[in-house]
């Protein structure tokens, strides 16, 4: 038995979609109701420059790897032992 190592892709482009929504969702509201001081600014930046940052490293990380593979599980008895 066989998992195609793509779905640990689907994964986490579902996680990059979640946490995106929430990113879009804490921006607004750091920005409709916080107080517009260059502190919050500064916070909200430095906030998006991180997940940026990391959400680009780890795209190159995952880029370098074959999604065509699959992994196997369970090993197939060969005929010859039985």
């Amino acid at each position: 038995m066989e998992i195609p190592l793509a779905i640990f892709y689907y994964i986490y482009a579902a996680a990059v979609l979640v946490f995106l929504i929430f990113t879009l969702f804490n921006i607004y509201h750091l920005m409709r109701f916080g107080y517009l001081t260059i502190s919050n600014i500064l916070i909200v930046i430095f906030y998006i420059f991180g997940s940026v940052a990391i959400l680009a490293i780890s795209w190159d990380y995952i880029g370098a790897i074959n999604w065509h593979q699959s992994i196997q599980i369970i090993s197939t008895l060969n005929a010859g032992y039985l």
